[in-house]
């Protein structure tokens, strides 16, 4: 499978690249490499010391041509035993709709509201499109995909909404998979409002998740975020709270986590990171600390 996967991506990639030079089309490339050491409290939990699946490396290579841009951006460690893809899509943009084809997968999640495995809640990862309209200050969109269950195409929608009144954002959102199989099988909703007030930025979630497996009840998740950048070269501190009810997570008890940053720029392209959650898993078992220092090169 990961061979088919590189494959397809070279083969795409020297497509893309055909056809960008053919149609005269501006290329960019972006990329990061992140170091991590990290650390844990959780008994039987182990520590990182830039280990292979601790450094990651990340790769954009984005074609334009006109209304037309394309995008491949393979995610792999340093081992080549984790190669996946962040992101590839097809886009064609007019004025006033956008339409983006993703080939290999396309998924509308709840933002940061999630379960104590880190399983965001979102439509399955199909082949779809999204449509997009901005009509400024508003931005409406709608994301389809589908997938074959033994005869049936079964489809997954989810329709959101954007509108930006400086310095207020307020977002909506509302999904619904059809597909049995999936773990979040059922609609979700949710509605989210963040502020830009010069150096301090401020971000609430709410979501809610209604599942139509049988034996499972309503539950619903909340996310927090406070962020403030110190000055020029001086670094941002972050903290963002995240919880949620046990129906939810589908365990005895509520789920939450605590997470601290100090986020550092050593030069224009290298930036140092420490970070400290603490996690209370919603099992009866004790709450645990996880420690994570990272410096991420920007290519």
């Amino acid at each position: 499978m990961k061979k088919a996967f590189l494959i397809g991506a070279v083969l795409t990639v020297c497509a893309f690249a055909f056809t960008g030079a053919a149609l005269a089309a501006e290329i960019s490339t972006s990329g990061t490499i992140e170091f991590k050491l990290t650390g844990t409290t959780e008994e039987g939990g182990v520590s990182g010391l830039f280990a292979a699946g601790d450094v990651l490396v990340d790769y954009s290579v984005t074609l334009t041509s006109d209304a037309w841009e394309a995008n491949l951006t393979p995610e792999f460690d340093l081992a080549g035993e984790a190669l996946t893809f962040d992101d590839a899509y097809i886009k064609y943009s007019l004025d006033m709709l956008a339409v983006t084809m993703k080939p290999l997968g396309i998924r509308k999640k709840l933002w940061d509201i999630r379960g104590m495995s880190d399983t965001k809640i979102r439509l399955p990862n199909n082949p779809g499109i999204d449509v997009e309209v901005p009509i400024a200050p508003l931005t409406l969109d709608l994301v389809v995909n589908n997938q074959a269950v033994v005869d049936e195409a079964k489809f997954n929608y989810a329709v959101g909404g954007k509108y930006e009144a400086d310095p207020i954002t307020v977002e909506a959102i509302y999904g619904i998979s059809n597909v049995e199989t999936y773990e979040w099988y059922g609609s979700y909703y949710g509605a989210k409002v963040s502020a830009a007030l010069d150096s301090l930025t401020l971000e609430g979630q709410y979501g809610a998740f209604s599942p139509e497996a049988a034996g499972l009840e309503d539950g619903s998740g909340y996310f927090g975020k406070a962020a403030y950048a110190l000055g020029e070269g001086l670094g941002t501190f972050t903290v963002k709270y995240t919880g949620a009810d046990e129906h939810l997570n589908r365990t005895a008890e509520n789920w939450a986590k605590i997470y601290g940053e100090y986020s550092h720029p050593l030069t224009d392209d290298v930036t140092l990171k420490l970070d400290v959650t603490n996690i209370t898993p919603g099992t009866g078992e004790d709450s645990y600390t996880e420690y994570e220092a990272l410096i991420g090169v920007s290519l």
